[in-house]
């Protein structure tokens, strides 16, 4: 599993190390972003699920497991946040931060690299079910917080129709909602257009893998360590990186029944992964902690090169 493992991880160092070298290549950054956000990782996403069959997509066990990892750890993050008197709609960022991981940065092109193909589809759906409810929840909460600091805020019902509409902008989104439409409703896929897609999800791995990298040589730790700060990481950190992963394969294995297989390896990868840098762009939408949040991305980063490997080990197919 190490050689499997060390090319993906020695990309991220290839990353890390331009970024070091070339600090004034901020716009080729940007660039390298766009691209494996809009293009190559949503081209990949739909590829994967729209030459899937229906009942490739019925795997209710790997749904709803993954989906109690993100529960139970979100109202995790959100009493501990309460302990440290952290309320809501503050409290939704660091619960955010606890259950929301880098599944299309990282956590695709793992599975794709160690499993082949048949990880791509599983992958995918995770993708959806890791992005959707903790986007929503953090729209929702300070949509209502909102409403409660002034008359005449935003109605509950139009701040769901918000968020809804905001997470099924997000391109992976769209990716895997397109690829649904072909796979539900049985339309041929274009041969062409099929490889099109391919060409350009083949480039989705490594490319998303040297952004992190490059990502994490523009990030600066030592600014923001102290012990205030630390209390806050930490329980996210833990959160994210150890009882969400433990969490979703518990329930997957001890209530599902699922099998050692590619679905519950993606179900538990995908659980494992790093905080996401979505949750930064919420922290400075809504102008809360910012600092704070870009410190624990940045630790569950770093410490995700070590566990991610140990949990693919755990969980080899």
């Amino acid at each position: 599993m190490l050689l499997i493992v060390a090319p993906i991880f020695l990309v991220i160092l290839v990353g890390y190390s331009y970024g070091r070298l070339r600090p004034d290549s901020g716009g080729a950054d940007q660039l390298i972003n766009d691209y494996v956000l809009y293009i190559a990782l949503p081209a990949l996403l739909f590829i994967a699920v729209a030459r899937a069959e229906v009942s490739d997509l019925r795997q209710w066990g790997f749904m709803l497991s993954s989906l109690a990892g993100i529960a139970v750890v979100y109202i995790t993050a959100a009493l501990m946040a309460k302990i440290l008197n952290i309320g809501l709609p503050q409290s939704s960022l660091l619960s955010m931060g606890a259950c929301y991981g880098t599944t299309g940065y990282m956590g695709v092109p793992i599975l794709f690299s160690v499993y082949g193909e048949s990880a791509v589809l599983p992958a995918a759906l995770a993708t959806i079910l890791h992005n959707i409810p903790a986007m929503m929840a953090v729209i929702i909460s300070w949509d209502i917080g909102s409403t409660r600091a002034r008359p005449g805020g935003t109605p509950l019902l139009h701040s769901v129709g918000r968020a809804a509409a905001a997470t099924i902008k997000n391109p992976l989104t769209l990716a895997v909602l397109a690829g649904l439409v072909f796979a539900v409703f049985d339309i041929h896929l274009p041969p062409f257009l099929e490889v099109f897609a391919r060409f350009l999800g083949n480039a989705a791995g490594p490319t998303a893998l040297f952004a992190l990298g490059l990502g994490l040589a523009r990030l600066r730790v030592t600014q923001h360590l102290n012990i205030a700060t630390g209390k806050i990481v930490l329980p996210m950190v833990v959160l994210k990186l150890l009882i969400q992963p433990i969490i979703t394969g518990a329930t997957a294995v001890y209530i599902f029944n699922m099998g050692q297989g590619v679905w519950l390896a993606a179900a538990i990868v995908m659980a494992a992964q790093p905080i996401g840098a979505g949750v930064y762009v919420f922290a400075k939408k809504y102008h809360y902690q910012q600092a704070v949040i870009s410190l624990a991305i940045i630790i569950s980063l770093l410490l995700g090169l070590v566990t991610i490997p140990l949990v693919l080990n755990l969980v080899a197919v």
